[in-house]
């Protein structure tokens, strides 16, 4: 971490458990993301920062979950899109750059990127399930689906996530191994 982030507070700890409350389950922080008419949901402590706009760049052959790259604070950072990770359409112009709503960055080891989103709720917390509900057809990175506000939220497994983005792109991620 620089000199600048430090003195601005800036930079990511590393994650630390929640505390479990007495007798009870443990609570964690999550981020809301919609994409589409959909909800998802991110552990907050995996979530680097939130981009609100920024231009994307194509990768000429890149598969077509990888929407591009963006340079945030001097980093490039790749653009992917949960939706075709999902089996939908795109969602990009077929120009050779476009502006997204909000870019989520997640970090996983040295596995970087940023997911779109075309909103953020901002954070809940929630009670860790004992026996989470995942829908048999989901992907891996889907850990569990809750009811929030009357509709479905996908809880999304970030070290998962990111794995199976660069598992699309024929690389392997740092929790590619550990992953069964």
């Amino acid at each position: 971490m620089s000199e600048e982030d430090q003195a601005h507070g800036g930079g990511k700890a590393d994650p630390v458990e929640p505390p479990a409350s007495p007798g009870g389950p443990v609570a964690v922080s999550l981020m809301l993301l919609r994409l589409g008419q959909r909800w998802f949901a991110m552990d907050a402590r995996a979530i680097e920062e939130v981009a609100l706009r920024g231009p994307v760049t194509r990768v000429p052959m890149a598969p077509s979950h990888i929407l591009g790259v963006t340079s945030l604070r001097g980093r490039l950072v790749t653009v992917v899109g949960l939706e075709q990770m999902l089996g939908g359409a795109g969602m990009l112009p077929v120009d050779n750059s476009a502006t997204l709503p909000r870019l989520v960055v997640v970090r996983d080891g040295d596995f970087e990127m940023a997911v779109v989103a075309h909103g953020i709720h901002g954070l809940i917390e929630r009670a860790a399930s004992a026996a989470p509900v995942r829908p048999a057809d989901a992907p891996d990175f889907v850990r569990e689906e809750f009811d929030w506000q009357g509709g479905r939220v996908s809880l999304l497994d970030t070290s998962r996530l990111v794995a199976a983005a660069a598992r699309l792109a024929g690389m392997t991620s740092a929790a590619e191994d550990a992953i069964p």
